[in-house]
Formats: C-alpha cells, sequence, structure tokens
C-alpha cells in the first residue's frame, strides 16, 4: 500500500484507521507513505509512528519519479489518498489507476467512478470510514485487488480520462456552446 503526504492530506487519519485494524488482516500488508512536505510535518509523523509503535508497518520515504514512480504503483497492491481536505482532481488517483493498482480516496475529490467501476472506493472523510474501507479492501484475495486494478480501474481511465476521451468531450462541450446540441451530462448544473 503506498500514499501520498503533506498537511492537507490527512496522514494522522490513515495512522488512526491503521491502528484500529484487526492485527491478522495487517499481518501481510506495510505502508509507505511517499512525498515529500515540511520537515516540522514530516518529524510529527514519525513521531506519531515511533509512539504507536508502527515502525515495521509504516514507513515515510522519499518523492518517486519518472519509471521508479510507475514501479512503485506497480508493485503496490492497493493505493490511499487519505483524507483530504483540499485535494480537487487528485492526479496521483489517475496514475495509480493506469498502473492496474485499486484506490482508495475521500469525497474531497471528484472520483466517484471508484464506486462505479469498481476499482477503490470514494469515502467520506474521517477516520472510521478509511479503517472499513481498509479492512474491506485488505481482506480481498490478491486476484481480486489485480481485476480491480488491473481490469477496472484502467477501464474508468481508458472510457474517462484518456485523450480521445478528453478530446471527445471537448467536441461536445463547444458545440454546446455554440448552441448546437443540449446540453452535455457531463456539465454540473449551477
Amino acid at each position: 500500500m503506498l500514499v501520498s503526504h503533506t498537511p492537507k492530506k490527512g496522514i494522522e487519519n490513515l495512522i488512526s484507521a491503521w491502528q484500529q485494524l484487526n492485527e491478522n488482516i495487517k499481518q501481510d500488508w506495510v505502508v509507505d507513505i511517499y512525498g515529500n512536505g515540511e520537515t516540522t510535518y514530516i518529524e510529527q509523523l514519525k513521531s506519531i509512528i515511533k509512539t504507536s509503535n508502527l515502525e515495521e508497518q509504516i514507513n515515510i520515504k522519499a518523492p518517486v519519479f519518472g519509471a521508479h514512480k510507475l514501479k512503485v504503483f506497480r508493485d503496490a497492491s492497493l493505493f490511499v489518498l487519505p483524507p483530504t481536505f483540499s485535494e480537487n482532481f487528485g492526479i496521483v488517483i489517475a496514475e495509480a489507476l493506469a498502473s492496474y493498482t485499486p484506490v482508495i480516496t475521500t469525497k474531497g475529490t471528484p472520483w466517484e467512478g471508484l464506486q462505479t467501476y469498481n476499482c477503490g472506493q470514494w469515502i467520506d472523510i474521517g477516520v472510521e470510514p478509511l479503517a472499513k474501507s481498509l479492512t474491506n479492501l485488505m481482506t480481498k484475495r490478491p486476484e481480486t485487488l489485480m481485476e480491480m486494478g488491473g481490469v477496472n480501474g484502467r477501464r474508468l481511465i481508458e472510457k474517462k480520462y484518456s485523450m480521445q476521451a478528453v478530446a471527445k468531450d471537448m467536441l461536445t462541450l463547444y458545440n454546446w456552446i455554440l448552441n448546437k446540441t443540449e446540453k452535455p451530462t457531463f456539465i454540473d448544473t449551477l
């Protein structure tokens, strides 16, 4: 499992949710937190991890890029963008799904497709929903997680976020703006 971190990402909630999980569920899992952030925040996270005796289960790692980042995503069984308080699209979610990795993120992001396409879980912000989601996905067979990410997640990315899908939506949008068509379904009503 991997996550990224900055203060707005709610890593503390992930640590609290992890503590609530049954030890049998966690026994074959580790949490690798990738990214950078303010030194004081990272030190606070390390302190929480140490105080909670989770040093062998949760690791904070430097950011990764390029081919190494792709390898980290592909090696992960699950990607978590934990309770996020100011995220918008969350490009890392698309990167994880394109790399065949199922995702857990919160409703602070516009990723309801995780539920629709069965490639992860789109949850309420909070420790309890995160613990429940972690338990649900971490108890699935590896083949099920691979299908969620490798088949379903990839299908979501190709259907909604590929260059072809985005170009088609842009053409639909322009035709609507020029009053040539009905309002597209992907436009929110104000």
